[in-house]
């Protein structure tokens, strides 16, 4: 069986459209299920920062496609960063200020 160029194009076309459609029903709820990271202290702290990068990549990624389709282009980035990215390095900052030692 030959596949040709267009058959090539008409899937991936198809794959494009699935997920458009997916985030253009997908809640804000449903947005905020796709964060995964979890701080675990077992792990060095290298470990966790570079998971954590990782994984804020993903999401902010899906955030601005989520925003895109919902509310528009204009002034994407600043409302993915405020809104979706900014919170969860607060988190992640938290986290590891936990585990520090407090000096004085």
């Amino acid at each position: 069986m030959q596949i040709s160029e267009e058959d090539i194009g008409k899937a991936i076309t198809g794959i494009m459209r699935s997920i458009d459609a997916e985030y253009e029903q997908m809640t804000e709820a449903d947005l905020a299920s796709r964060w995964h990271f979890k701080f675990d202290p077992e792990r060095s702290m290298e470990a966790n920062m570079y998971l954590f990068y990782d994984y804020l990549a993903l999401y902010a990624g899906s955030c601005r496609r989520w925003e895109e389709r919902h509310n528009g282009n204009c002034c994407v980035v600043e409302r993915v960063r405020d809104k979706y990215v900014m919170p969860k390095i607060r988190e992640f900052a938290e986290q590891v200020r936990a585990l520090q030692p407090v000096t004085q």
